[in-house]
C-alpha cells in the first residue's frame, strides 16, 4: 500500500533531525519525502515531490510560514498544511488555521501529541476518498494532475447543485458573509465541549446562507468543512467518525440528500452535539475535574481586566504550570488563550443582542480599553465588532 508523503519545512537543522528521526512516521502510513530549510526552497520542494502533508515553521527566512502556506495552496493541490510554531507564536498559528491551514502544533510536544495530530490528518485524507489515489497517480503529469482536480472540483460542485432552498426554488446562495473565525470556533467548541458555541456557529453560518437568493458553489465546500472538522476530531478523541452516519452513505451523498436549510442545520448540529457529548471513559479523572472547574472559574471571572493565570491557579489551589499543562493535556490550549476565547464569546453575544455601546461591551468582557479590544476582536473573528453587528442585524431580519 502506498504511504502518504510527508514535507517538513524548518530552518533549525537539530529540530528537522528530530521531526525526521524520533518520531513514528511509518506506523501512521507516512514517509517523509523532502525536507527545506526556509520557504522558499519548501515551495521549490514541494512542487517537485507533491507531499500530502506538510509540516511548517511560521518563522522561516526568505519566505515565512504564512506565506508559504498561501503558495502551497495553489502550487500543490489538496496539500494539508500543519504549523509547528512555538508559544509566541501562537496568535499566528491561529491565522493560519482561519486562512485554512489544517491544524497547528506548539512546540515543544511529544509523542502523544503527535500521534494525535497525525490521527486528524490521516482521517482527513481518508475522508477525501477517491481523490487522493488519483491525486498520486497523476504525479509528474501536470496535465492529468490538473484533469483531475477540475473533475474533483465538478463533482464537489455537481454535488452542492443538487442541494435546493428551503423554497425548492433555485440552489445554495452564491455569495455570503461567511464568517473567517467560525473553523476556529468550532475546532474550539469541539475540544473546549462547548455545545452553546457549537450550535451558535453552525446556526449564524446556515442564517448566512439564507439571506442570499442566488446560487453559490461555495457553500458546499464551506458546510462539508464542518463535516469534515467534526469527523477528524471524533477520530482524534477515539470516536469511530462512521457511527455518525448511516453505513451506506458517505457525508458528501448524506449532505446531498438534504432538501431544505433546516434539515442541513439539524444534520450537522446533531453531529457536533455527539462528539461534544461522547465520554470515552466512564469516570472523569482528575486531570478533566480540574480542567472543567478551571474553566468555570474563569466562566464566572473573565470580565475582572487583571484575570491571569496565577488567579486561575490560585482559584483552584494549584501551581499555574500544573495548570498550564492540564489544559494542554485536556483542550490542546493555553489557559491565557482559552480567557480570550471566554472574553470573545461573550462579547459576540452581547454584540448579537444590539443597542450595546462598544465602551460597555468591552468594560463587560475584561478589557479596560475599547481601542484594544476592537483590534483584539477584529483578530479573533475577523472582522470589527461593527461589521459584525451590522450583520447580526441582518441575520434577526431574516427571521432566523
Amino acid at each position: 500500500m502506498a504511504m502518504y508523503k510527508v514535507m517538513i519545512a524548518d530552518d533549525e537543522p537539530l529540530f528537522r533531525y528530530y521531526m525526521r528521526s524520533k518520531l513514528d512516521w511509518s506506523g501512521h502510513g507516512f514517509t517523509i519525502c523532502c525536507e527545506a530549510a526556509n520557504g522558499r526552497e519548501a515551495l521549490e520542494e514541494a512542487k517537485q515531490y507533491l507531499p500530502d502533508l506538510a509540516l511548517i515553521d511560521i518563522s522561516m527566512p526568505y519566505m515565512n510560514g504564512l506565506e508559504l502556506a498561501e503558495k502551497l495552496k495553489v502550487n500543490v493541490p489538496g496539500l494539508l498544511i500543519v504549523f509547528v510554531t512555538g508559544h509566541n507564536e501562537f496568535e499566528y498559528a491561529q491565522r493560519a488555521v482561519r486562512l485554512g491551514v489544517h491544524d497547528y502544533l506548539l512546540k515543544p510536544f511529544d509523542q502523544r501529541e503527535f500521534d494525535s495530530m497525525m490521527g486528524k490528518v490521516k482521517e482527513t485524507l481518508r475522508l477525501r476518498g477517491g481523490f487522493i489515489p488519483s491525486y498520486r497517480e497523476a504525479e509528474g503529469n501536470e496535465a492529468s494532475l490538473r484533469n483531475n482536480v477540475e473533475q474533483a472540483a465538478q463533482e464537489v460542485f455537481a454535488l452542492f447543485n443538487e442541494v435546493s432552498t428551503p423554497s425548492g426554488q433555485g440552489t445554495l446562495p452564491v455569495r455570503h458573509e461567511f464568517h473567517p473565525g467560525t473553523h476556529e470556533t468550532l475546532l474550539m467548541a469541539l475540544k473546549m465541549r462547548d455545545h452553546e458555541a457549537a450550535m451558535d456557529e453552525i446556526g449564524r453560518t446556515i442564517a448566512l446562507f439564507r439571506l442570499q437568493h442566488t446560487g453559490d458553489r461555495f457553500a458546499f465546500t464551506v458546510l462539508m468543512g464542518y463535516v469534515s472538522l467534526c469527523l477528524s476530531h471524533a477520530g482524534e478523541i477515539g470516536m469511530n467518525p462512521e457511527s455518525l452516519w448511516k453505513p451506506t452513505a458517505s457525508p458528501e451523498q448524506r449532505l446531498r440528500e438534504m432538501s431544505s436549510w433546516e434539515e442541513i442545520e439539524d444534520w450537522i448540529a446533531g453531529l457536533y452535539h455527539k462528539v461534544i457529548e461522547y465520554r470515552p471513559d466512564a469516570r472523569p479523572s482528575k486531570s478533566y475535574n480540574l480542567f472543567m472547574a478551571a474553566k468555570d472559574y474563569i466562566h464566572r471571572n473573565y470580565s475582572d481586566p487583571e484575570l491571569t493565570v496565577d488567579q486561575v491557579a490560585s482559584g483552584m489551589y494549584v501551581d499555574s504550570s500544573y495548570l498550564r499543562k492540564v489544559f494542554r493535556k485536556e483542550g490542546a490550549i493555553a489557559v491565557l488563550d482559552y480567557i480570550t476565547y471566554t472574553r470573545m464569546k461573550q462579547a459576540k453575544e452581547l454584540l448579537a443582542e444590539g443597542n450595546v455601546k462598544l465602551a460597555e461591551i468591552a468594560e463587560k468582557v475584561g478589557y479596560a480599553d475599547p481601542n484594544y479590544f476592537s483590534k483584539s476582536f477584529k483578530k479573533h473573528y475577523g472582522m470589527p465588532p461593527s461589521e459584525f453587528e451590522q450583520r447580526e442585524i441582518r441575520i434577526r431580519q431574516t427571521g432566523k
